[in-house]
């Protein structure tokens, strides 16, 4: 089967302080993706998560807030899709399993899932799954026998802009030495607060390069994180909502944040880290990076960090060829064009 320009796409997903932003932002740039290829898409989400994620407001006619009870969200979803039908689901949900797909094969000609537990079954026909070091084993008996995978970070959904930079970032940072600008970002919400242990981590080890904070509107401790940069001075600089990441990521030399999705993004444009491990979900994803040489692991639920945080940059600053060698093992993870590969087979 075939879906093109003027197919309809619903994407499930929720995000609020708690579980992040992670959900929200690659479904949006799948969907975008998908409707300049004139796809039509829809959101069904919880009310909190347009709150959440600012970069939904533009789509606030194409969102449907629903009401969290998993057997009434069939129903819910079909009642709010223009004919009652679609073309495609796309469920990105830890709290959704086959029971949901199966009640939703009802208005939907296909579905896909995107997970990065592999934890539960589903009733999909196509799986996607970024993961670092995920194979179609760790789905055995999880999936129909004709789902179509796509795993890996060759399917990470990113932005198109870190696939267009990717060449050109690479080409800066083989020149660079040393560590001029940092990076500091935990996701939407950063629901532990470690943006602001960050900042007192970098003041204490006498840190006297860039820094940019980049936090959500609806993160934990915002306001402190702005009282304590405006302390510690002028290369200090706290962005909200930040919508081009990629400039940001291109000027930094490293990255302190969580080991979520936006790893993906730093792989892409060769970016070393050190991150702490924030939610169970980012752990496999964390390990797996930290073995490829790619970034510094310097905490697992907050325990730990600013004395992990202080000791590893203490040697990043003694070494400086590390930040190469991690750079170049992030490279060769991810190039950043998985949102089109991933468009391309839901397409066809």
């Amino acid at each position: 089967m075939m879906a093109g320009r003027g197919a309809s796409a619903v994407f499930r997903f929720d995000a609020d302080r708690s579980i992040g932003g992670g959900h929200a932002m690659r479904c949006l740039t799948l969907a975008e993706a998908m409707m300049r290829s004139g796809w039509h898409c829809l959101f069904a989400v919880s009310p909190e998560t347009p709150v959440a994620v600012p970069r939904l407001r533009p789509y606030a006619a194409d969102c449907r807030e629903l009401s969290g009870v998993a057997e009434d969200e069939p129903d819910e979803i079909q009642g709010g899709i223009d004919a009652g039908r679609c073309a495609l689901l796309i469920v990105d949900h830890y709290g959704r399993d086959a029971a949901f797909e199966r009640a939703c094969r009802a208005f939907a000609d296909r579905i896909a899932v995107i997970d990065d537990l592999a934890d539960r079954v589903h009733d999909a026909d196509i799986l996607i799954d970024q993961n670092l070091g995920r194979a179609g084993e760790d789905y055995a008996g999880k999936l129909p026998a004709d789902c179509r995978l796509l795993i890996g970070p060759e399917f990470a959904l990113l932005r198109p802009d870190f696939a267009a930079r990717r060449d050109a970032v690479l080409t800066q940072r083989h020149g660079r030495d040393g560590l001029g600008r940092i990076l500091v970002s935990f996701g939407l919400t950063d629901p532990l607060g470690l943006s602001l242990d960050t900042l007192q981590a970098l003041r204490e080890s006498g840190f006297e390069g860039h820094i940019d904070v980049v936090i959500g509107g609806a993160a934990r401790g915002t306001a402190k994180v702005h009282a304590l940069a405006a302390d510690m001075g002028d290369k200090v600089r706290v962005l909200c909502d930040v919508e081009d990441m990629a400039e940001l990521m291109a000027l930094a030399d490293l990255a302190i944040g969580a080991g979520g999705s936006t790893s993906w993004e730093r792989c892409a444009l060769g970016l070393p880290a050190l991150i702490a491990v924030v939610a169970d979900n980012q752990r496999e994803i964390a390990h797996a990076l930290a073995d490829a040489g790619a970034v510094g692991l310097v905490g697992v639920d907050g325990k730990g960090f600013r004395d992990n945080l202080k000791d590893a940059l203490a040697v990043l600053c003694a070494e400086p060829p590390m930040l190469k060698r991690m750079g170049i093992a992030a490279a060769a993870i991810c190039d950043g064009a998985g949102c089109a590969r991933v468009a391309e087979a839901l397409v066809s």
